[in-house]
């Protein structure tokens, strides 16, 4: 299994992962607003930017379930601090006390708001893959903070590692407060624990990162994915009932949602392979393959296409021994 190491992770940064950021964009998630996209649903859709000091670390999609008697949180975002923005947020909308955290991944920018949850809230259940769980213990939690601490100038200073006690395989059917909830792991995508949260009632699927609109997929930490999965897993959830897709990054939407996601992916494969099958290497197909993916010129990151190709290229190349 590939795993992700800090070492690895400040390499992009000090290789130009950390681009300008649109000097447009709000500060930090207190700027954005709920959108409700069912009876059920409300998604706050951060900005696309990395972390940086003025969003505080915030660049993902915060999300709530209401039900009955209480708020389901899903990935509650990057600090302390934007998880009791999250929380105050939330206060606008409903009284209700918060009754489950799910974390769709353990990638920090989605996780670990969970301090500031619990903070409120301390003996609430966190739910995510075992895995994801197993990899906070190795200390993965740690390594995100570090991070995000210097690409944010300690912004999210006091963050500690909250890691989930509720562990998932993929499968299970829970039904929390009158909300029934199905859980779907296809094995190793965007990360080797990603969970992908179905909303039964409401036809709704959280994706996590396997999908980020307009956004390079995978592009953020190639190294811990597996394009090939990622594909696999886009291709079975759009034979499910859903019909309201939420990505990890960007906006919500139908079935163009995930199908434009898949659509770079398999193009991208695809010209990978012609290319190594002509026996060129990554470095020589770089201009060709981005190129043949000049359509999605425009989504987030497309400029780190490079290292995105070299990644594939590895999967292609391990596919023909």
């Amino acid at each position: 299994m590939k795993k992700i190491t800090l070492s690895t992770l400040l390499l992009f940064i000090l290789t130009g992962w950390v681009q300008a950021h649109d000097t447009d964009i709000p500060a930090s998630l207190e700027h954005y607003s709920f959108e409700q996209l069912t009876n059920n649903i409300h998604v706050v859709h951060g900005t696309q930017a990395l972390p940086s000091l003025k969003t505080r670390g915030f660049m993902n999609n915060p999300a709530i379930i209401t039900t009955k008697k209480g708020i389901i949180v899903i990935d509650p975002g990057s600090s302390e601090e934007i998880g009791k923005q999250l929380l105050e947020k939330i206060k606008t909308i409903s009284d209700k006390p918060v009754i489950a955290i799910f974390n769709t991944h353990v990638h920090g920018d989605h996780w670990l708001g969970n301090h500031g949850i619990r903070s409120v809230y301390p003996h609430v259940p966190i739910y995510a893959h075992q895995r994801m769980i197993e990899r906070v213990k190795e200390g993965e939690g740690e390594q995100w903070i570090k991070l995000f601490m210097g690409m944010t100038k300690k912004a999210i200073a006091g963050t500690k590692v909250v890691a989930p006690n509720i562990g998932l395989k993929g499968g299970e059917t829970l039904k929390l407060d009158g909300i029934t909830l199905k859980i779907h792991h296809t094995g190793h995508a965007h990360s080797d624990g990603d969970i992908m949260i179905e909303v039964v009632d409401d036809k709704g699927l959280f994706f996590g990162d396997i999908v980020a609109a307009k956004r390079v997929p995978n592009s953020d930490v190639p190294q811990d994915a597996s394009f090939k999965g990622t594909i696999n897993a886009i291709k079975l959830m759009l034979k499910g009932p859903s019909t309201l897709y939420i990505p990890g990054h960007g906006l919500s939407g139908g079935r163009e949602v995930p199908k434009a996601s898949l659509r770079f992916l398999v193009k991208l494969r695809e010209s990978v392979t012609r290319y190594y099958n002509q026996g060129l290497s990554d470095f020589e197909m770089k201009e060709k393959v981005i190129k043949d993916l000049s359509e999605f010129k425009d989504w987030h990151n497309f400029k780190e296409m490079g290292r995105v190709i070299a990644y594939v290229y590895q999967e292609v190349e391990n596919d023909n021994f």
